[in-house]
């Protein structure tokens, strides 16, 4: 697991924003990458234990991005292949059960990171129209 923690101080006031984390790995952070991607469903246990349904997850319960999170007391990250229902405000998970750093696995190291330089330009694009309508 590899996250790159950003925390940038707000333009408004002296106070430092909430943290943003971009985490890539494999199962051992994967938060819902493997299902959001293949719609393969996993049986129990899920997350079921923590989370109290179905997560997409193939542990039971959280796992160390999880509590690096709660430990930044910020909100859980989504895995950044599931678009519908989540929320990017502090970071998002590229991480893929199965993914390793050799270029021969699918969803490798080199494959996540070029999901955060698209992720990173779409974000940075809608931030830009937003911000045209809200002067326009």
């Amino acid at each position: 697991m590899g996250s790159i923690i950003l925390q940038t101080p707000s333009q408004s006031s002296k106070k430092t924003r909430d943290p943003v984390i971009f985490n890539f790995g494999d199962s051992n952070s994967d938060t819902g990458g493997f299902y959001a991607l293949t719609g393969f469903t996993f049986g129990p246990p899920d997350g079921r234990s923590f989370f109290h349904k179905p997560s997409g997850r193939l542990c039971d319960g959280r796992l160390i991005i999880d509590f690096l999170c709660e430990s930044l007391n910020i909100g859980y990250l989504f895995p950044e292949l599931e678009s519908l229902g989540s929320n990017f405000t502090n970071g998002a998970n590229f991480a893929v059960s199965g993914a390793a750093t050799l270029p021969r696995i699918p969803f490798n190291l080199d494959v996540q990171i070029r999901q955060f330089l698209r992720f990173q330009a779409r974000s940075l694009h809608l931030i830009s129209q937003d911000r045209l309508q809200r002067f326009a």
